[in-house]
């Protein structure tokens, strides 16, 4: 969880440091430009959270010469996928900008942005894939140490290419990139010398299938927040230009914090209950689960007191005017609704696909950008103006949390029957 929380903390803090050096258009720029980092860091947390959790399951079984494999697998994959995308996002950045709203001083901000991004694919990748395989290989505490002086690195670095060095949005670019390479090395390091499968850089055609099919849900949860931001950034430039999307931007530091610590609970008990499945322990199995429900909903409740009472103080924090820090509070009001709801939708998910229950996992995940999001996005702004954009979200979480109960009453995962057996 600490870890997903020095995640989050990229974004805001970086959003921070560009807001007072360039203002609003770099929020803006940064914002419709974001998509395209959550596409790198997106498949990387599939790869490794697929591995991990095929690990964790073979481990759970005794399985250990297996578990060895996939964590090899794993380490393959994203060296050729960090290989494929960087020469894919050289090809193609310049016309993907144009189609996510960006024009002007905003394209030309957000294209320096991505080709410093761009250059630095390789970090990004491993940095977001190995952090799941280094938790299941029993190094929790040394992920969040990483992820700790990552995001250090990132403050420091943003601070001084920014304000030392007047680099604009490439010093971003750059925190980043070094922020995340550092990461990545020191990630690397303990899978190394811990130990890989004989022949691990050869490819074992049915781990690297079952990675990939594990690892979609885990990556449409990644990229489902990159794919809401980019849907509603287009409504709110429909709806209120340039000063929608930058209260959105603020909406979003806010909603994602609270997103990521939820995916860190999450992601933090599905080695548990990937192990529990492993070892046939259906007891331990559930009592893990209430605990992540019980800490989720203790965090939803704080987070839904904070964000009332600094729903007009966290926009200004980022040096937006009083006028747009005004009209940012409801869509700060829309993420304190949020948060109890998304802890369901979100251990719900992990819980499926922890299970190796990919379908269900894909429906609750995908369910969420392609279908809700749209779905509100378009109906509510009719009906309540540019607060229907704000109130896209939590509407949007409400609908998961009852399609993840409906899918679990259902008993298509077996959670129902499982529950209660235990119980009884």
């Amino acid at each position: 969880m600490l870890s997903m929380v020095l995640v989050g903390m990229y974004s805001i803090v970086d959003g921070y440091f560009l807001c007072q050096a360039m203002g609003d258009d770099g929020l803006t720029a940064i914002n419709l430009a974001w998509p395209l980092l959550a596409l790198m860091t997106a498949v990387g947390t599939g790869i490794g959270t697929g591995g991990s959790i095929i690990m964790s399951i073979r481990s759970g079984g005794g399985d250990e010469a297996g578990a060895l494999r996939a964590k090899s697998a794993s380490l393959l994959l994203l060296l050729l996928v960090s290989i494929i995308l960087m020469p894919a996002y050289f090809l193609l950045i310049d016309d993907v900008l144009p189609l996510l709203g960006a024009e002007g001083n905003i394209y030309e901000y957000g294209y320096n942005y991505m080709l410093v991004i761009t250059f630095g694919t390789l970090f990004q990748v491993m940095g977001a894939g190995l952090i799941p395989v280094i938790k299941n290989i029993g190094k929790p505490i040394y992920s969040m140490i990483i992820m700790t002086i990552g995001m250090v690195t990132n403050i420091i670095l943003d601070a001084y290419f920014m304000f030392g060095l007047k680099m604009g949005l490439e010093g971003i670019a750059l925190a980043t990139c070094i922020a995340q390479g550092i990461v990545a090395v020191m990630a690397i390091v303990p899978i190394v010398k811990s130990k890989l499968s004989p022949r691990w850089y050869s490819f074992e055609r049915k781990t690297i299938v079952e990675i990939i099919q594990i690892g979609i849900p885990p990556f449409g949860m990644t990229i489902a927040p990159a794919i809401v931001l980019m849907l509603t950034n287009f409504q709110c430039l429909k709806y209120g230009g340039n000063a929608a999307v930058a209260v959105y931007t603020v909406m979003s530091y806010a909603a994602y914090f609270v997103y990521s610590i939820m995916q860190g609970l999450a992601d933090g008990v599905q080695p548990l209950i990937s192990y529990c499945t492993g070892a046939k322990d259906h007891k331990g199995l559930v009592k893990n689960i209430r605990k992540a429900f019980t800490l989720g909903f203790c965090l939803s409740g704080i987070f839904m007191v904070g964000f009332y009472l600094a729903r007009y103080r966290f926009p200004i924090i980022y040096g937006l005017s009083h006028e747009v820090a005004i009209e940012c509070m409801s869509a700060m009001i829309a993420v304190a609704v949020s948060a109890p709801f998304i802890v369901v939708a979100r251990i719900m998910s992990a819980y499926f696909y922890a299970m190796d229950d990919g379908k269900n996992a894909s429906i609750l995940v995908y369910a969420d950008p392609f279908v809700l999001t749209p779905l509100f996005l378009i109906t509510l702004p009719m009906v309540m103006g540019i607060n229907g954009i704000w109130f896209a979200y939590p509407a949007t979480q409400i609908a998961l949390t009852l399609l993840a109960l409906v899918l679990t009453k259902m008993g298509v995962s077996g959670f129902s029957k499982r529950f209660y057996a235990v119980n009884s």
